[in-house]
């Protein structure tokens, strides 16, 4: 291989998600099922599922185990689109975004704009910090205290992130990036990888709220996870309430992080008539108002079912 090449296979095992990896794997012009690639994919999935991890230590040459590894993401791909479980899906967008945000802390900063410019967030390097907008930074779901809004430092409409804060921000872009391309539809999988993804055990969804620290860290274990019912009561009694007058949105950026939940349960179960108006005026009354999500007694109640409670 060139140098170029062993350089571009070496961004590309890292962040196998990359325009950089589906250019190698283009290239490749690969026909027929490979077994091995799909054994690698399979191993893949099943670390995913299992202990929410995929391969990510660091290789010094090895390029034909990079390859392997930039291909077996590719077959994991389409082997958790052949299970079609929603929930299946956000575990494997996950464990791929933990490894690439691994990856990052011992890269450079040109690659995490490289990364961000890939997926449209327009991180940008500012000194020794990271800024994005505001309207960018709410939009990715982020499960982190130290990503909590509060916890930002806001200038005219940008947020400021230091260096290890704009990894770990990057990294939930990612996986939500990772997700919102799958799953790939059905017809477009070959049969052996169908046939293989039978042996996999979708995992079971369970969402377990109440726990953690703080009066609302339940509803932040709801915003992480979607729901497949409920949806409507849950935007005006909940997630309306919470965003605008408890974390202290305004009204669009409270009304663009709903409009993305519900965009998510939607992969879990399609059948609701939630829209941006609805999501839009939910807001505008919660922050008029002055309202206050309602209760984790109450909230017990209107979710049974839905979610489990410690």
């Amino acid at each position: 291989m060139l140098k170029s090449d062993d350089q571009r296979l070496d961004f590309a095992y890292k962040y196998p998600f990359s325009k950089e990896a589906k250019e190698l794997v283009a290239g490749l012009k690969l026909g027929s099922v490979n077994d091995q690639y799909l054994k690698e994919g399979v191993s893949r999935l099943t670390g995913a599922f299992k202990e929410g991890s995929v391969p990510h230590e660091k290789l010094r040459g090895l390029n034909d185990l990079k390859q392997t590894r930039v291909l077996g993401y590719v077959y994991a791909r389409m082997l958790v689109s052949a299970i079609g479980d929603a929930y299946s899906i956000s575990r494997f967008a996950a464990a791929e975004a933990d490894a690439a945000t691994f990856f990052l802390a011992f890269d450079t900063p040109d690659t995490m704009i490289k990364i961000s410019e890939e997926i449209g967030l327009g991180l940008v390097k500012e000194g020794d910090c990271f800024s994005i907008s505001f309207e960018k930074f709410v939009s990715i779901p982020k499960k982190e205290e130290t990503l909590k809004l509060v916890n930002q430092k806001i200038t005219s409409g940008k947020v400021t992130l230091d260096v290890l804060v704009a990894q770990k921000f990057l990294g939930y872009a990612i996986e939500k990036e990772i997700a919102s391309r799958l799953p790939i539809e059905k017809k477009q999988l070959p049969k052996e990888v169908i046939e293989a993804a039978k042996g996999l055990k979708p995992q079971e969804q369970r969402i377990v709220l109440g726990a953690g620290k703080g009066t609302y860290a339940w509803i932040e274990k709801l915003m992480a996870t979607p729901i497949t019912d409920v949806r409507h009561r849950t935007v005006n009694l909940i997630l309306a309430p919470y965003l605008t007058n408890i974390k202290g949105l305004d009204e669009d950026s409270a009304a663009r992080v709903i409009i993305e939940y519900i965009e998510r349960c939607k992969k879990v179960n399609p059948n609701t008539k939630i829209n941006e108006t609805y999501i839009k005026y939910q807001c505008k009354y919660a922050k008029t108002k002055g309202l206050r999500p309602m209760s984790l007694v109450r909230a017990k109640e209107l979710l049974k079912g839905v979610a489990d409670f410690e």
